[in-house]
């Protein structure tokens, strides 16, 4: 037995003898398919705030502070005159004079002050209390619909971005992912 036709209630065998030479009939195929519907439905809320938390902080440093070195060197000669300081291959000269009781007084240069300035370095360490903010998510339902996305250095490279928010959104996640991702920017 064949299946009828759903024109005329026969068969397609019966319907094919029926064409005349050169007589053309088109046959319909029908099926039934499972179609899905969907449906949002509201199964919680989630609460989203930061908190500050205090961390130590740590920062080296290379101090440079400026000392003077004054090298003497005696001189011990007769002068007739002062001269005044100069400097000398970024050293300055200072000219110091006595006078000496003799039968007769006379100036002497008795030594003259090499002054150079010495740089040194000192490593210094300097600390204080710092802020940082964390992300707390909070699900007072218990809906267990929550889920944290942390990037790993795998991610930023695989998805060739080095944002994580960027990285996260690239996974394409779902409303929940968006909203605390645009918390965070």
């Amino acid at each position: 037995m064949h299946p009828p036709n759903p024109h005329n209630g026969g068969t397609a065998r019966e319907d094919l003898a029926e064409l005349a030479p050169g007589e053309e009939r088109t046959i319909e195929l029908r099926e039934e398919q499972l179609v899905a519907n969907k449906e949002l439905r509201e199964l919680g809320e989630i609460i989203v705030r930061t908190q500050t938390e205090t961390v130590p902080g740590h920062l080296e440093v290379d101090a440079v502070r400026e000392e003077v070195e004054v090298e003497h060197e005696p001189v011990g000669e007769a002068v007739s005159e002062r001269q005044q300081p100069w400097e000398q291959d970024g050293i300055l000269v200072v000219p110091v004079y006595e006078e000496q009781l003799v039968v007769t007084k006379r100036l002497i240069l008795r030594e003259r002050l090499h002054v150079r300035r010495v740089r040194t370095t000192e490593r210094r360490l300097f600390e204080d209390t710092l802020q940082r903010e964390r992300l707390v998510i909070e699900d007072p339902q218990q809906t267990q619909l929550i889920h944290e996305i942390y990037p790993t250095d795998d991610s930023q490279s695989a998805n060739g971005s080095a944002h994580p928010e960027e990285a996260r959104a690239d996974e394409g996640g779902g409303f929940l992912t968006r909203l605390v991702t645009k918390a965070l920017e």
